[in-house]
């Protein structure tokens, strides 16, 4: 019984570093960026345009699009570095997410105090390491696995129940968001309805940085 554990485990690795199929990576590059591209335009040259805010915006936006077209120009070629596009997507566009809601919260708001930008900065990268510890805790516990009977424990569904609740959480946070946005018709109060928004997004991107790691192993395995 013990002998089988490393093979679950290598299988659950196995598994997890598989490539995405040829048939929906244009597809899903093209969607992915569609949002970052859509909300960090906007928000960069948002009036009160700040230079600073926008480099800090159109940076990270302008990195994702460049790997997004070489994946575009020939997806099979990228097979692979589409894993590697994925992870960065979810760590820049994450990161960009929290600094435009920052950028509302002090350039539009004219918020001065500096604890919202603390807040939100030790909470992306508390939360960022919770979904990472989960993560490593699935992969390497076992329960990437296809073979869900052998595989998947009580502890295993815990770890997954709460990546879904993260989830859920993001997907019913915009729904509710977009409803409060227009109901209510103060100006701040919408402002500050879009910065929540703006930090689910970000929650919810956070989802594609494993796959840095798959490419990481992939890239080890040679």
């Amino acid at each position: 019984m013990n002998s089988s554990v490393p093979q679950q485990k290598q299988s659950s690795i196995d598994d997890f570093t598989g490539v995405y199929p040829l048939r929906i990576i244009r597809s899903q590059t093209v969607s992915l960026l569609l949002l970052p591209n859509l909300l960090l335009l906007i928000l960069s040259f948002a009036d009160p345009f700040t230079p600073l805010w926008a480099w800090v915006l159109l940076v990270p936006l302008a990195v994702l699009d460049v790997l997004g077209l070489f994946i575009l120009i020939s997806p099979g070629r990228m097979q692979i570095f589409h894993l590697l596009f994925l992870g960065v997507l979810g760590i820049l566009g994450s990161a960009a997410f929290t600094a435009a809601a920052n950028k509302l919260a002090y350039a539009t708001l004219g918020m001065t105090s500096p604890w919202f930008l603390i807040v939100s900065g030790a909470g992306y990268f508390l939360v960022f390491g919770l979904l990472y510890r989960i993560h490593m805790k699935l992969l390497y516990g076992g329960y990437y696995s296809r073979d869900e009977n052998e595989t998947m424990s009580g502890n295993g569904n815990g770890l997954r129940k709460s990546q879904g609740i993260i989830l859920a959480c993001s997907g019913a946070g915009v729904l509710i968001g977009s409803v409060l946005i227009k109901t209510f018709g103060g100006y701040n109060i919408k402002v500050m309805l879009i910065i929540m928004l703006l930090l689910l997004f970000a929650l919810a991107y956070m989802m594609l940085a494993g796959n840095l790691h798959k490419y990481i192993l992939m890239k080890k395995r040679g």
